[in-house]
């Protein structure tokens, strides 16, 4: 009996050697893929500015809902949109960093620049084309030579779209209704009901002091006076945007047509919105929140604590025009893009075109409060936006916007810009010798920069 137990167990052990040595010979070392069968994802990390991560919890959620996302795992990491870039060039190539990432306009240039943006292909542009803002896409379109690493026309670059438009603001004229009840249309009655405004005694406090006296001046600026970018709407009425007709021609800046603009400013502006004072000498922000003071020029960034401040009831109106001339502000916009080394590329192209949906802008309006990226027409389908009237206010003057240049050139236009305003508006250089110093250093910055 045992002889025969023994031989039984002799012959499984050598059935085992066979099993485990069988299939290698057999399929000559070919590997199979079962995850198909199995159902498994793909998964990509996502950097959207969202602090504690609720809103992009249900635009997770949304997304995995719909037959493209069924398949596709999302991990979102919150990432400030200004840091994204930084963070990105630190990890990316490390594999932990992001396959989509979040940032500012001013951003993008320097992104592509740092070989971390990847150009989307024609297909997905013309999907993002059908429901972008023409200002969205105008911003994330960009003309780029990827051999030669130059922006703009005569550098035999190619016009690429390397994001998708999220969300769009510029500033406006912000009005308090109780002192206001039918919002200026033009600088001349700002400066007009301005003149009369300052020189009258102030009611909050019983110092029998005017308005200007106590620094409360009719329009003011949350931020100042000598700020490119508030106040490209009067440039605009006078002829003058950097960089050319399309904003993208790094050759100059063109200060010299911000002249006109400048004589205006510092004659007929300054004495309404600061007297004698600097061009950052009225806290007109906490003068606004107070209810002191009738206007102020603002973004959609103040809504929230405008909405907060006691008593204060306020509305947006157009920018006024300027000697007949339409003001055009800048229109700036929050984007996202691909990375470049991305090894989920075709899965994050599917949520990155998620973003442009409906739901997906419905979810940003809701929980985001902002301006959604979409043709004026396809805004009517997000619940609760036409009703808002704050909100439509800043959708209408994004149609006399022009949007923020995106070359790389542009972080040297800022400085020499403010430059050029303080030496007018504080010590009384002339326009004329300030256009041409702010072109010279302009230039300077450029050639540092190569």
């Amino acid at each position: 009996m045992k002889k025969i137990f023994l031989t039984l167990m002799l012959v499984l052990a050598s059935l085992v050697i066979v099993a485990c040595t069988e299939p290698e010979e057999a399929n000559n070392g070919q590997r199979y893929d079962f995850s198909e069968l199995r159902g498994e994802k793909e998964t990509i990390t996502v950097w959207i500015d969202d602090q504690n991560g609720e809103y992009m919890q249900k635009v997770i959620e949304a997304f995995n809902a719909t037959p493209a996302g069924a398949n596709i795992i999302v991990k979102h990491q919150h990432m400030g949109t200004v840091e994204a870039r930084e963070k990105l060039k630190t990890f990316g190539l490390t594999g932990n960093g992001a396959d989509i990432f979040q940032f500012p306009h001013d951003h993008l240039a320097t992104a592509i620049l740092e070989d971390l943006v990847y150009a989307l292909p024609d297909d997905i542009k013309a999907d993002v084309s059908e429901r972008a803002h023409p200002l969205g896409l105008d911003i994330a379109t960009l003309l780029y030579n990827e051999s030669t690493g130059e922006f703009g026309p005569g550098s035999n670059a190619v016009e690429k779209l390397y994001a998708v438009p999220m969300s769009l603001e510029s500033v406006g004229l912000y009005y308090n209704k109780a002192l206001v009840e039918t919002p200026a249309a033009t600088y001349e009655e700002i400066l007009e009901q301005g003149a009369i405004w300052n020189a009258a005694t102030n009611t909050v406090d019983e110092s029998g002091l005017s308005n200007a006296a106590k620094g409360y001046y009719y329009l003011g600026t949350s931020s100042h006076w000598a700020d490119s970018y508030f106040i490209q709407h009067i440039y605009s009425a006078f002829g003058f945007q950097p960089f050319g007709e399309n904003l993208d021609d790094p050759t100059n800046v063109g200060f010299a047509q911000a002249a006109n603009a400048l004589t205006w400013m510092v004659n007929s502006l300054k004495p309404v919105v600061t007297g004698q004072g600097n061009h950052n000498s009225a806290g007109a922000g906490a003068n606004f929140v107070a209810g002191r003071i009738p206007y102020i020029i603002a973004g959609p960034w103040n809504i929230e604590e405008y909405k907060n401040a006691t008593g204060l009831s306020f509305g947006i109106a157009p920018l006024p025009s300027v000697n007949g001339q339409q003001a055009k502000p800048f229109a700036g916009a929050q984007m996202a893009a691909i990375y470049k080394y991305s090894e989920h590329k075709e899965a994050a192209a599917e949520f990155l075109k998620f973003l442009m949906s409906d739901e997906a802008m419905q979810l940003q309006f809701d929980m985001k409060y902002k301006v959604p990226a979409l043709k004026p027409e396809l805004l009517p389908n997000i619940n609760g936006f036409m009703d808002d009237e704050l909100m439509v206010a800043i959708s209408n003057q994004l149609s006399s916007a022009i949007p923020m240049p995106t070359i790389p050139e542009v972080q040297f236009y800022w400085g020499p810009g403010e430059s050029m305003v303080i030496s007018v508006w504080n010590t009384g250089t002339l326009p004329a010798d300030a256009v041409t110093a702010a072109e010279v250093a302009y230039q300077a910055l450029k050639n540092l920069g190569k």
